[in-house]
């Protein structure tokens, strides 16, 4: 798995007040599991116990690699690190977040995740959000969530988003993206939610995505964003893209 494909996937989010996780004694579940060269891996929902090590993941691997961030430089604005920190760790605690560790000679290493939430619709979004970097980034994904209508086009109303897919930089190229967005159905499914929907900011998560069943519902280039009186550059060759799948 490349670079781009593991850190470049945001979402536009909003007050979750219309879903909430029963976390019980049942908790962490485990959504997928393999063994691969003495290795086993397992994909399950991310504890409490391990928010802090998430957040430190993303702030290291994806506000520098993730595409709308280095086109807004983002990290060399502290405020807006920050901020886009405390806002993924309100949506941590919601607990549909996805995790991959490594279990490996008795030890457990967490070196994926996908930072998820389910949104009902008709919710509103009360985000702060803080630092020019981080707004310009924020703005892009207000940009691509006012394009379309995913509730409607999917046909239900509540969807699984996610808003951070990173891979720990030593652990890319093994796959682990591409097995964490599979691993969105056993998720959803178990909790009645019947489609997710993603912004992919890079060409190599795009292509990620549509091997994995996902169809482009919108396509904006960084053309559209500068239009729409955003930091980026004029240019029609690069574009984000809203991807949803249903499942069944």
């Amino acid at each position: 798995m490349q670079l781009c494909e593991l850190s470049d996937s945001l979402f536009f989010i909003r007050i979750t007040m219309g879903f909430k996780r029963v976390w019980d004694s049942s908790c962490p579940r485990v959504w997928d599991k393999w063994e691969s060269d003495g290795t086993t891996w397992v994909i399950r929902d991310l504890p409490p116990e391990d928010d802090e090590e998430a957040l430190n993941i993303l702030v290291e691997n994806l506000c520098p690699d993730e595409a709308l961030c280095m086109l807004s430089n983002l990290i060399e604005d502290q405020l807006s690190v920050d901020s886009m920190k405390e806002f993924w760790r309100g949506y941590l605690s919601q607990r549909m977040s996805l995790a991959c560790y490594e279990e490996k000679n008795g030890k457990s290493k967490l070196v994926a995740l996908n930072v998820c939430l389910v949104i009902c619709e008709g919710e509103k979004a009360d985000d702060v959000i803080e630092g020019e970097p981080w707004k310009n980034v924020y703005g892009a994904l207000k940009v691509a969530e006012d394009s379309v209508d995913a509730f409607k086009y999917l046909g239900i109303d509540k969807i699984l988003y996610a808003l951070g897919l990173v891979v720990t930089r030593d652990y890319r190229g093994a796959k682990l993206g591409s097995r964490i967005l599979a691993a969105r159905k056993p998720l959803s499914l178990y909790h009645g939610i019947k489609g997710t929907s993603t912004v992919f900011t890079g060409p190599a998560s795009q292509i990620s995505a549509a091997r994995a069943g996902f169809e482009t519902i919108a396509t904006i280039t960084l053309k559209d964003l500068a239009d729409a009186g955003l930091n980026y550059p004029r240019d029609d060759s690069k574009a984000i893209k809203v991807m949803v799948k249903k499942f069944e």
